[in-house]
């Protein structure tokens, strides 16, 4: 994905300027690896005390930006109200927090779980929260280090509702759309991998389809070109997929699950003709075959969604 970065860091600055808040808060990011640095700059920018701490004191030192780098984690969270973690994994966190001597020092404060993981993961950090006295949400970021603090940033957050609500006005220094998805802590760990799959399943999809145009002779540039057309189409589905899920009703007029299936075996065979890598169609080709195997052919494509609840 294109970075942008000599225009992400001028709309940054901007951002940190505009969204300077009414109220400086005391915080601490923990982790000051790309993610953890542009963070606890976008605070700083935003008119907070930021604390920073890092495994590697050097990293924490060279965050710069208005913030305060701290060799010992206890002292980086001491009489800060919100502690922002970015991290490696949650294992690593876990180990950061296995000290009573932290686990004390965050007692009565907020933590803000910005690692990367999976609900199962933030059920356990809010079991260890909740043992420890700590209030928590689990979030998750929807922007690479450059976007933080701009436009192009998003931030799921879930968890209390009452926690969320007073730590707003802050949590907007990184991103001023932040959203809160649900009590339950693992909903903003579930959305982002379900958009991360879908950019991910998509994004290997028209890779595919520049690499068979290629093959075939045809300058990809004419694929990319048509960008509106696959998009569109991807949108129509999923808006009519939202309302058959929603009725746990496929059913339509529109294109069957056969005539899909058929277009798919094309694909597969254009590929294994063009003698490029056939292992992505034929992938697709086997989840919408399950389907017309579990009876559902003369329904619409969102029908395959039934035979994805099980393996």
């Amino acid at each position: 994905m294109p970075t942008r970065r000599s225009q992400d860091r001028a709309c940054s600055k901007q951002q940190g300027i505009e969204m300077t808040s009414s109220r400086s808060a005391k915080l601490a990011v923990i982790g000051s690896g790309l993610m953890g640095s542009a963070l606890a700059r976008a605070f700083a920018a935003a008119g907070h005390d930021v604390a920073v701490w890092n495994r590697t004191h050097s990293k924490a030192k060279a965050v710069g930006g208005g913030t305060v780098a701290f060799e010992d984690l206890v002292e980086a969270v001491s009489g800060r109200e919100l502690v922002v973690v970015s991290v490696s994994n949650y294992a690593a966190s876990a180990e950061l927090f296995s000290s009573q001597a932290v686990a004390s020092a965050l007692a009565g404060k907020t933590l803000v779980q910005l690692t990367s993981g999976s609900p199962a993961d933030a059920r356990g950090g809010l079991e260890w929260a909740r043992a420890h006295g700590v209030d928590y949400l689990d979030a998750a970021i929807l922007a690479y280090p450059a976007f933080v603090a701009t436009d192009y940033a998003t931030v799921f957050y879930a968890g209390s509702r009452a926690v969320f609500d007073r730590h707003l006005e802050t949590l907007q220094a990184i991103a001023k759309n932040s959203v809160y998805v649900d009590e339950k802590i693992g909903s903003a760990a579930t959305l982002d991998c379900a958009i991360l799959e879908a950019y991910y399943g998509g994004s290997l999809a028209v890779l595919h389809a520049a690499a068979m145009c290629q093959a075939e002779g045809l300058d990809p540039k004419a694929f990319f070109a048509q960008k509106n057309s696959f998009l569109g189409l991807i949108s129509v589905t999923a808006d009519a997929a939202q309302g058959m899920i929603e009725n746990n009703d496929f059913s339509g007029q529109q294109c069957s699950l056969n005539t899909h299936v058929a277009a798919i075996e094309h694909i597969v065979r254009l590929s294994t003709d063009a003698r490029i890598s056939s292992r992505f169609p034929r992938e697709l080709l086997e989840n919408y075959r399950r389907a017309l195997g579990a009876g559902l052919g003369e329904q619409e494509l969102p029908a395959v969604f039934r035979t994805l609840k099980q393996d």
